[in-house]
C-alpha cells in the first residue's frame, strides 16, 4: 500500500486523494481509508528511509529452527552484537 502511495504522490496525485484511494486491509480499521495524516506521516518515514538508502519494504526472513546452521549474515550479526556493550551495564556500575 506504501509503495503505491508512494507512486500516486510521485505522479502528482495530492495526499488527500491518494488517501481515498487505500484501504487499510487488517486491525480495527480494516475497510476504511487511512487519514491523511497518517498517509503523510508514512510517506514521510518512507522519504526517510529512501534517503538513508533503506527500502520500502523488509527484506523477508526465514525462520530458523534450533538446529539449522547460521547464514553468514547472522554469524556476522551475532559476532557485532556480542561485540557491542550491554546496554545496562553503564547503569549497572553507577548503581
Amino acid at each position: 500500500m506504501l509503495t503505491f502511495a508512494v507512486a500516486l504522490k510521485d505522479k502528482g496525485v495530492p495526499v488527500p486523494e491518494i488517501a481515498k484511494k487505500l484501504t487499510i486491509k487488517v486491525g480495527k480499521n480494516t475497510g476504511k481509508s487511512p487519514s491523511v495524516a497518517s498517509l503523510y506521516r508514512a510517506l514521510a518515514e518512507a522519504e526517510a528511509a529512501a534517503d538513508d538508502g533503506l527500502p520500502l519494504r523488509p527484506k523477508p526472513v526465514r525462520i530458523r529452527r534450533s538446529g539449522d546452521p547460521l547464514t553468514p549474515e547472522e554469524i556476522d550479526l551475532r559476532e557485532r552484537l556480542q561485540a557491542q556493550p550491554h546496554p545496562n551495564a553503564a547503569a549497572t556500575r553507577r548503581g
